[in-house]
Order: C-alpha cells, then sequence, then structure tokens
C-alpha cells in the first residue's frame, strides 16, 4: 500500500491516478491548441500587407476572404468593405498615378471597376472591385507579382 494524498491506496488505485493526470494533461494540451486557433484569427487580421502600395489606405472595416502568398513573388488579398467601390477605385487610382507607378487607362464599359499598374516593389498588379451577393457590400481583390 502507498500513501497517496494522506489516503492508503493500492497499485491499481495509483496507475488510476497516473492514467487521469495523463488525461488531464492531453486535455490541456488540447485546450491549449483550441485556444491557439480560436485567436488566429484575430493575429491574422493585424498582419500587413507590406507588399500593398503605401499609397493605398486600406479601409478599416475590412474582412479578409482571401490572403494568399504563391511562391515568393505572388500575392492575393480579397476582402469585403461596405465603402462604396467608386470611390475607392477613383481615389486609389489617383494616388497611384501620383506615386511612382505606371497606372493603365480604365477600360470603358466595365461592369467592375479595374485597376491595372506597376512600379515600386510590385512587378505586375491589379485591384478589381465587385459587389458582393448581398449588393451592400464590395468585394476588392489585389494580385500582384512582386519584387524581392
Amino acid at each position: 500500500m502507498l500513501c497517496l494524498s494522506g489516503h492508503k491506496v493500492g497499485i491499481a488505485g495509483l496507475l488510476t491516478y497516473l492514467c487521469s493526470m495523463k488525461n488531464v494533461e492531453r486535455t490541456a494540451r488540447l485546450a491549449l491548441a483550441a485556444l491557439c486557433l480560436t485567436l488566429a484569427p484575430a493575429f491574422a487580421d493585424q498582419t500587413t500587407h507590406t507588399w500593398i502600395p503605401e499609397e493605398i489606405a486600406l479601409p478599416q472595416d475590412m474582412e479578409i476572404v482571401i490572403d494568399r502568398s504563391i511562391g515568393s513573388a505572388n500575392r492575393m488579398l480579397s476582402f469585403t468593405t461596405d465603402e462604396d467601390p467608386d470611390s475607392l477605385a477613383d481615389t486609389w487610382r489617383a494616388a497611384l498615378e501620383k506615386g511612382p507607378y505606371q497606372v493603365k487607362p480604365a477600360a470603358e464599359g466595365m461592369d467592375r471597376r479595374l485597376i491595372e499598374f506597376s512600379g515600386g516593389r510590385v512587378q505586375n498588379g491589379q485591384i478589381s472591385f465587385m459587389h458582393g451577393a448581398d449588393s451592400t457590400s464590395t468585394t476588392v481583390q489585389f494580385d500582384a507579382s512582386i519584387n524581392d
């Protein structure tokens, strides 16, 4: 008989106690992993997108849908916002034209707004604006090949 916490316990009791401690440790690890997975989106939203030209101010209400790096040179960011797509497109086009970027003239008669540009770290980039399925939000997508 062994004495554990003031109680006499046999080998079977000790084994049960040790197994329960392993389960507690396993449960604690699972809880920690779940917490990390829960907090991951919050930390992801804090990521800076340094490849996006600094002349462009991203909307405060943006909700990221896709944020990808494909290889070492290709980037893609897609998000939704309630801001007016025409206003965003006009503001960003003007900001890029004033900066060190070459901006293609806007195409006439397109359903969606599109800005194609290059310069700085961006070898080839485009920003497209599409009305969301609910027609109140706008989906904005950045695609770029960058020079590193």
